[in-house]
């Protein structure tokens, strides 16, 4: 019981953006149309192709951009 626990813990603590918290970061496809526009105008745009973006993870609240295990400020 208490492994499970543990890895429910761990699952929600990585949706959370370690940025301001929300629960749920999401990824490239759960994106809505107007949420991707809004994507491909930040700044790291510029630093990484379509398809490489597509693997990053997005906080819809503030706008926190994850990729991969690597968080980006």
């Amino acid at each position: 019981m208490l492994k499970r626990k543990k890895a429910m813990e761990s699952l929600f603590n990585k949706n959370m953006c370690p940025q301001c918290g929300l629960r749920k970061m999401k990824t490239w496809q759960e994106l809505s149309f107007e949420e991707k526009i809004l994507a491909e105008k930040m700044p790291l745009n510029t630093e990484f192709s379509k398809a490489q973006r597509q693997t990053h993870r997005f906080c819809t609240n503030c706008w926190h951009e994850e990729i991969e295990n690597e968080k980006i400020v």
